[in-house]
């Protein structure tokens, strides 16, 4: 992919980040409410537009959690747990690609960004959004994968869900 389809299809996941976002409901005393559904596109979306930062002649493969077990919040609520992973082929300058990443994170409005290093002093970007959201963009396995965590913004469980069930 060329650098205009790779911004586009940045735009373009940003966009659909910015719906699923708005497609939020209201409870009965006019408060918006996260449900899991929304939840889990966000945290995908998300994903999605940082791995569509690899320059394509780095990209061998590329997974994404699509079903997982809900994870507690602070609050009570749960959020939605996933991971994409890209596989890295080439010259792969790692710094930059984290850099790279967390550059695009902290364009995004009201997040914290923190540029970390892993226990095998690999570089690392976590960035916390404003729904607690939370996300992890590092490079594995001597430079060959990266790896994308996302905890999905908190959401209360609807009649019949279980955290124990995968979704």
């Amino acid at each position: 992919m060329n650098s205009r389809g790779k911004l586009a299809a940045v735009v373009g996941m940003f966009a659909l980040s910015m719906v699923l976002a708005s497609c939020a409901s209201t409870n009965q005393f006019g408060e918006t409410t996260m449900d899991l559904k929304t939840a889990k596109g966000i945290a995908m979306a998300t994903k999605d537009e940082a791995a569509a930062l690899v320059p394509a002649q780095n990209v061998g493969d590329q997974s994404q959690t699509k079903t997982a077990h809900l994870v507690g919040c602070a609050n009570g609520e749960v959020a939605w747990p996933g991971r994409t992973t890209v596989s890295l082929i080439g010259d792969v300058d790692a710094e930059a690609m984290i850099e790279v990443i967390a550059s695009a994170w902290e364009q995004k409005d009201a997040v914290v960004v923190e540029r970390r290093r892993t226990r095998q002093d690999a570089p690392r970007v976590d960035m916390t959004g404003t729904q607690g959201d939370f996300y992890s963009a590092s490079i594995w396995s001597p430079g060959t994968e990266l790896k994308i965590t996302s905890f999905s913004p908190c959401f209360e469980l609807e009649e019949g869900q279980h955290p124990s069930d995968e979704y």
